[in-house]
């Protein structure tokens, strides 16, 4: 019992600390919006010192609504998640807005045509825009690319899903362009990349959040 006590007061210490610490360094910013008491609360949440000083030092402090039991504001909901899966998804230009979450994903590979002899397909690897509906968003599956290795993703589906490739393919020829867009990856699915050193968890339950 002592050592739990010990773990315990030596977890509130370093919290307190570290809340210390990140509230001196917005205190001489003029719209500092957070207290210490919102600085803790955000570490607790696991937010790196960088991300509470960036979201203290807009005029208006997300974490007194979220520790609010009653009615959230929308846009204070909006600054804190759509912070997080910017943090979280590993893409380019990640945005959040009321109807769709945005991202790019950086050479998207797509196999398309006959395999040669070897048993090998071509393949292009463009850019690609995603664009997802919150609207009727939800998780069905969480895991690694091939199941035991490869990155973090989560699967989900939504009411839309949009992809626009960048580029539009212009090198390859018509013939070429025809079979690649069959072999796109089309439907209401997708599998949403997420870093290595973010909770899958985490990232579901933000997606349900922002869902509608």
């Amino acid at each position: 019992m002592k050592t739990i006590y010990r773990k315990v007061v030596a977890r509130k210490f370093v919290a307190a600390y570290a809340s210390s610490l990140v509230l001196m360094v917005i205190s001489s910013q003029a719209s500092a919006a957070c207290s210490r008491v919102d600085i803790t609360f955000y570490l607790d949440k696991g937010f790196t010192t960088e991300q509470i000083t960036t979201m203290c030092s807009e005029p208006s402090a997300p974490a007194a609504a979220m520790r609010n039991n009653g009615v959230q504001p929308d846009s204070q909901l909006t600054d804190e998640n759509a912070l997080f899966l910017s943090r979280a998804i590993k893409g380019h230009k990640i945005k959040r807005n009321t109807d769709s979450l945005q991202y790019t994903l950086k050479k998207f590979c797509i196999v398309y045509g006959e395999q040669d002899n070897f048993g090998f397909a071509p393949k292009v690897c463009p850019d690609v825009i995603f664009s997802i509906s919150l609207k009727g968003l939800v998780v069905l599956d969480t895991g690694l690319e091939y199941g035991f290795y490869g990155e973090q993703q989560i699967q989900v589906k939504s009411s839309t899903i949009k992809r626009e490739i960048i580029g539009e393919l212009k090198e390859k020829t018509p013939e070429e362009r025809e079979l690649i867009l069959d072999a796109f990856e089309k439907g209401n699915e997708t599998a949403i990349p997420v870093r290595d050193d973010y909770s899958m968890e985490r990232v579901e339950q933000v997606l349900q959040e922002i869902s509608n």
